[in-house]
């Protein structure tokens, strides 16, 4: 299987075929196999762990070993990639990787924990074919030590998606071998800085489908902690998309991309993915389609990170963590602005204001159920600063509080000029 950008973050989502509207050409079908993975329980370690100061946690004892079933006749599969929701372990773990039935080591991708950052990401890694048998599969994750501590993380959702040729029997039993959507983006009729999304559908497709989720290629925040700001935007948490551009589940299946608080590119990329009614064991990926941004007069739109964020960026045990947004804007000529973060949600403990900007106390943390929080929250102008503006972090926690994933704490600005 060729590598394919849209695959590579959602596992479902096909080359970019691109056209001023419509990606005209089929998408690509695929069918997932599941690991049996629930919550934080699926823990990796280093090897060392075993005769280290940890081994005697229930952590340690983990032993990486994952097995996920693949009920599919592997010859009509074009090809497959593993996908996982990745917590990146302690700060200063390295190399992490798994080998597939004993065969072949893979890479994990890395994304700033080595260096030790607090990271999350959702690798998608292509597998060797041949590689993949019908059946149980195992995946056996390990990691080095490196700098860290304790070489530790763990995944809290992992599947194979396999791309399905579109000659498949079942495919062809459902109905579905001549099956093709595409995206169609315009400009909104309504005017303003939107977009409107639809489906070129096919007579008689619309009863089939259950959902549309719309996915993006801008610039903007890197809520999916791939190290890219610009380029496909939105994750999966628990299975679930988060960040995306919009998900509908009724005809016409139509939505409405606001741009507002994007900052301006050329042009943009849109593609969908589609699930069915009455084959929810497969989904359907479309191509991207390409549409100009919408026409923006006297206003620009920045991102503003920090460049001095502390490494690791977590509080815990009282311990405070700052760093600082530098602002060239003059709050005065600030329309509208927000805050972007993610963070690893240990708990605040008993902090009346764990995450604070300038001193105002901004609702970041959430109930410490060690789960990943994406956070767009409205700024008031006039609490920024040309300038600096701090941002302050503090859990009194005893063990994982408020950890600040990678790209830190952003500030999207919405000016006059």
């Amino acid at each position: 299987m060729k590598q394919r950008a849209w695959v590579v973050l959602l596992g479902a989502m096909a080359a970019p075929a691109l056209s001023a509207e419509a990606a005209a050409e089929p998408g690509r079908f695929y069918r997932t196999a599941w690991a049996g993975t629930r919550g934080n329980r699926f823990r990796v370690n280093s090897p060392d762990t075993r005769t280290g100061p940890f081994k005697d946690r229930w952590e340690a004892r983990q032993t990486g070993v994952m097995k996920i079933t693949v009920d599919e006749d592997l010859s009509q599969v074009m090809g497959a990639a593993l996908h996982l929701e990745l917590w990146g372990g302690h700060p200063g773990v390295a190399n992490k990787r798994f080998t597939l039935n004993g065969a072949s080591e893979y890479a994990l991708p890395e994304v700033g924990a080595a260096r030790h950052n607090c990271v999350y990401s959702y690798p998608a890694v292509l597998l060797k074919p041949e590689e993949l048998k019908r059946g149980e599969n195992v995946f056996a994750f390990t990691c080095d030590k490196g700098s860290a501590f304790w070489g530790h993380y763990l995944i809290r959702a992992a599947r194979v998606q396999m791309e399905l040729k579109r000659a498949h029997p079942g495919l062809m039993a459902a109905g579905l071998a001549d099956f093709g959507v595409a995206v169609v983006a315009r400009p909104a009729k309504a005017g303003g800085e939107a977009v409107a999304l639809s489906l070129d559908l096919p007579a008689g497709a619309a009863k089939r489908i259950a959902a549309v989720e719309y996915w993006g290629r801008y610039s903007g925040y890197d809520e999916n902690g791939d190290g890219k700001g610009r380029g496909l935007h939105g994750f999966r948490k628990d299975c679930k998309p988060v960040g995306n551009i919009a998900t509908v589940t009724s005809p016409p299946f139509a939505a409405t991309w606001d741009l507002a608080m994007v900052p301006r590119t050329p042009r943009l990329g849109v593609g969908a993915i589609v699930r069915f009614r009455d084959r929810p064991d497969l989904l359907y990926a479309t191509n991207s389609a390409e549409v100009a941004f919408p026409k923006r007069t006297s206003r620009r739109v920045t991102l503003h990170l920090s460049k001095d964020l502390p490494r690791p960026f977590w509080s815990r045990a009282g311990r405070v963590r700052t760093c600082t947004i530098e602002l060239d804007a003059d709050p005065a000529r600030i329309e509208r602005a927000e805050l972007h973060v993610l963070i690893w949600d240990g708990g605040k403990g008993k902090t009346r204001e764990p995450f604070t900007l300038n001193g105002h106390a901004l609702p970041v943390a959430g109930q410490g159920r060690h789960d990943v929080l994406y956070r767009v929250l409205p700024l008031d102008p006039q609490h920024l600063r040309r300038g600096a503006n701090k941002v302050r972090v503090l859990s009194d926690t005893q063990h994982h509080g408020i950890e600040v994933l990678l790209p830190g704490p952003g500030i999207m600005v919405r000016r006059r000029e």
